[in-house]
């Protein structure tokens, strides 16, 4: 159950430090996933922007013409 620091701070006020504790430790638990999950989707998103795929529109010669000679 994801806490709020509202609730955290309600516990506080309340003198349950224990219950506080747990609440703080939720709440840095849900952000930290929450930036992690952020870093790998930037990640993704950048990683390859400096790889540009090396195209080549040259014709390769093969030694094949297709002529009915090549095939006896």
């Amino acid at each position: 159950m994801a806490k709020t620091t509202k609730d955290m701070i309600g516990s506080i006020i309340d003198g349950d430090l224990a219950r506080a504790n747990k609440e703080f430790d939720e709440i840095l638990a849900a952000k930290r996933a929450s930036e992690w999950e952020g870093v790998k989707q930037d990640f993704a998103r950048i990683a390859f922007d400096e790889i540009t795929p090396e195209v080549t529109y040259e014709p390769v010669d093969t030694g094949i013409t297709g002529e009915p000679e090549e095939e006896k």
